[in-house]
């Protein structure tokens, strides 16, 4: 007798992939949310009160993670 331990039972073998989920959607307003602060932070005065060489290493910073969590959900949906 083999002991199977997880999901290697013959039920979840057939699984469709789950539909747009919760978890995608807040993925998808964490992008916005990045990516805006990145454009607030690189092509307004909005933060003024900065000195300039900080806003915009924060700025590329936003950005980047911004596109790194977009590519992050994009490859985790497939």
């Amino acid at each position: 007798m083999e002991e199977k331990y997880g999901r290697y039972d013959e039920e979840g073998a057939g699984k469709q992939k789950r539909p747009l989920g919760m978890n995608i959607v807040l993925g998808m307003v964490m992008i916005a949310i990045y990516l805006g602060m990145a454009y607030l932070l690189l092509f307004t005065t909005f933060f003024s009160n900065l000195h300039d060489i900080v806003r915009y290493i924060m700025g590329v910073v936003f950005a980047l993670y911004g596109i790194f969590r977009g590519y992050r959900l994009f490859v985790g949906m497939k």
